[in-house]
C-alpha cells in the first residue's frame, strides 16, 4: 500500500502526517512555523518533521502552502506571511533535505483535493471551494481540467474578487475585495470600528443575541458571504460550493442566514448545492498526501 507524507504549512504551524491509500493518518507531528525568523528557519522545522515521520515504506512527500505556486517546478512565486518563502524553489529544498519525490500545492487547493476524495466533494465533477479564516482563500476543481491554476499561477484567487468597488482596502493592494468582508479577519476589525473593543471572531459571533453591534457585524458578514457565493455560481457554474477554513467552527451563529440570504439573491440558487467542510484541521495534510500519490503515478 501507498504511503505518503503529507505537510501543510501555515502561518503558525507546520503540521505533517504519514497518509495511506484509504486516506487514513497513520502518524502526525506539527511545529511552530517560524515564519518571522525566515525560510531557513521554516527549512529547518520542515526537516525536523520529514526526519520524524520518514521511513523506507514513504515514496513521496507532498506540500500545501500559502500563496501563488508553480506547481510544475514546485516554485513559490509569491507569499506574504512567510519572509523569504517568495521566490524559493520548495520542491528543490525539500528534495535535497528527504532524497525524495515532492509535490508542491497551494494550500487552498490541498484542502479542496481532501474533500474532492473523501469528505463534502466526493462524487462531485465541478466544485469550488472558499476556505474562510484569517483571510479567503478558494480552489475550483472541474473534472476534465483538474485543479485551476491560471497563467500566473494565481488562478481561483477568489478571496480577492471585488465584492465592494471603490471599498476597504485589501492587504493585496486593492479596494474592495471580499477577503475584507468575508474573513475573520474583517469580523474583528468590523466591530472594533464599531465598539472600540477588539474581540475574536469567535467572542463576537456568541455576542451575537445581546449585543446589537455583534449582531450588525454578523448581519453584514452573512449578507457580504452571500452576495460573494452568488458570484461564484454565476461565474463558475458548480455542481457544489464548500465552506471551509476556522470560521466554520461557529456556523451555528451564521450558516442558516447565508443560505437564507443567498437563496434570496441568487436566482439560480436551486442549481447548486452548499456544503460545509468535512475536514478542517487535517484537510491539508491529507489533500497534500494525496497530491503525492497521484502526481507519482504520472510521473
Amino acid at each position: 500500500m501507498t504511503k505518503t507524507i503529507g505537510l501543510d504549512i501555515g502561518g503558525t504551524k507546520i503540521q505533517g502526517a504519514v497518509i495511506d491509500e484509504n486516506g487514513e493518518i497513520l502518524k502526525t507531528y506539527r511545529l511552530e512555523t517560524c515564519a518571522r525568523e525566515g525560510k531557513d528557519k521554516v527549512l529547518e522545522n520542515i526537516s525536523k518533521i520529514i526526519e520524524f515521520l520518514k521511513t523506507d515504506e514513504i515514496e513521496a512527500i507532498g506540500v500545501g502552502t500559502p500563496g501563488f505556486i508553480d506547481s510544475e517546478n514546485g516554485i513559490v512565486t509569491f507569499a506574504g506571511n512567510i519572509d523569504g518563502w517568495t521566490g524559493l524553489n520548495l520542491k528543490k529544498e525539500l528534495e535535497n533535505i528527504s532524497g525524495l519525490p515532492v509535490f508542491v500545492e497551494n494550500d487552498a487547493n490541498i484542502a479542496l483535493v481532501c474533500e474532492k476524495w473523501l469528505g463534502a466533494g466526493k462524487g462531485y465533477n465541478d466544485i469550488v471551494m472558499i476556505t474562510i479564516g484569517t483571510g479567503l482563500g478558494g480552489a475550483v476543481y472541474n473534472e476534465k481540467m483538474g485543479l485551476l491554476s491560471g497563467s500566473n499561477f494565481q488562478g481561483a484567487e477568489l478571496g480577492h474578487i471585488i465584492l465592494h468597488p471603490d471599498g476597504e482596502y485589501c492587504t493585496c493592494g486593492q479596494s474592495g475585495c471580499a477577503e475584507s468582508y468575508c474573513s475573520g479577519t474583517a469580523i474583528v476589525r468590523h466591530y472594533e470600528e464599531l465598539t472600540r473593543n477588539e474581540l475574536n471572531g469567535e467572542e463576537i459571533f456568541k455576542l451575537a443575541n445581546d449585543d446589537e453591534n455583534a449582531k450588525k457585524v454578523i448581519e453584514r458578514f452573512t449578507s457580504d458571504l452571500a452576495w460573494f457565493l452568488t458570484s461564484l455560481r454565476n461565474i463558475f457554474d458548480p455542481q457544489l460550493i464548500i465552506v471551509g477554513g476556522g470560521v466554520i467552527n461557529s456556523k451555528d451563529f451564521w450558516w442558516n442566514e447565508v443560505l437564507k440570504n443567498f437563496k434570496k439573491y441568487c436566482h439560480l440558487s436551486d442549481k447548486i448545492e452548499i456544503k460545509s467542510a468535512k475536514f478542517l484541521n487535517e484537510a491539508g495534510v491529507i489533500g497534500a498526501g494525496r497530491i503525492a500519490m497521484e502526481r507519482l503515478k504520472n510521473e
